[in-house]
């Protein structure tokens, strides 16, 4: 967990909302709706970490595309750095989410199993550099940035099915951070992996914070993995903010029940969580 000393927020999320459509049930049966988030807000400092933790179905993962500008809110804003995320658009919404990358759940999905590594890692910077600074500026962003995940530069034409799940991550990660970015989301970044590799993986996202003052947006139902990453938790239950403040409060003094039975449910933790 990095220390910053900047005091205005990278992110801020105001009373965020997302309501799905729901199919009729019948001819003459008025459409539903599913309320994904109700009224969330909160802010992550610079260099600082979120933990958002919940049971499946919470409306973790909606957050998280909310904030990436994958999805449009019902309602509600999100600001990075001051700027209104879904009221800007086209390149200037591009530009401004080269400072917002996001790493997802499964690696063996997220990356085109048809692309060489080099294609990959560089495509979110494809439209960021200028003409003149060629195909050899890209595969030399991409040899740095494969080299501070801790893979070599002749990973660089191999393809996905080459690599373990660990590895792959680690590509992921690697494409997230060639621009460079203030903040990155990640969603379960290491539930899809082996237990005996998501410790390596959690470790170089931690060395990544303290290099480079990273701050992360970090969803996850592993509340040993919250703890061990997180300076604040938020605590969604049914698209609800529960509770939320510093980790260290939430997992030693939880004051909602729902809170308390996550904790309660951790293996090897006391009942009295």
């Amino acid at each position: 967990m990095s220390e910053t000393h900047a005091s205005a927020p990278l992110l801020e999320v105001k009373h965020l909302g997302r309501r799905f459509a729901l199919p009729r049930a019948g001819l003459f049966q008025p459409a539903g709706a599913l309320q994904a988030l109700s009224d969330v807000s909160f802010t992550l400092q610079p260099g600082k970490s979120l933990g958002i933790v919940g049971e499946s179905g919470s409306g973790k993962s909606t957050l998280a595309r909310l904030v990436m500008a994958l999805d449009r809110p019902t309602e509600g804003q999100v600001f990075y750095k001051g700027v209104d995320v879904h009221q800007t658009h086209g390149q200037a919404l591009r530009q401004l989410r080269s400072g917002f990358q996001m790493v997802f759940q499964d690696p063996y999905g997220s990356l085109d199993p048809r692309q060489k590594v080099l294609t990959i890692v560089t495509e979110s910077i494809q439209t960021l550099l200028e003409p003149a600074d060629g195909r050899s500026e890209m595969r030399d962003r991409a040899a740095q940035a494969l080299s501070e995940v801790g893979l070599r530069t002749a990973d660089l034409d191999k393809y996905p099915h080459e690599f373990s799940g660990g590895q792959r991550q680690r590509i992921a990660i690697a494409r997230a951070l060639i621009t460079r970015p203030a903040l990155i989301v990640a969603d379960e970044p290491v539930s899809a992996l082996d237990v005996s590799v998501q410790a390596q993986v959690l470790n170089l996202m931690m060395d990544l914070q303290d290099r480079y003052g990273l701050s992360y947006l970090l969803v996850s139902h592993d509340l040993a993995v919250v703890n061990l990453m997180c300076d604040d938790v938020l605590v969604l239950q049914s698209g609800r903010v529960v509770e939320q403040g510093p980790a260290s409060q939430i997992f030693e003094h939880a004051e909602h029940p729902y809170t308390r039975a996550l904790l309660a449910a951790v293996p090897g933790q006391p009942s009295s969580f």
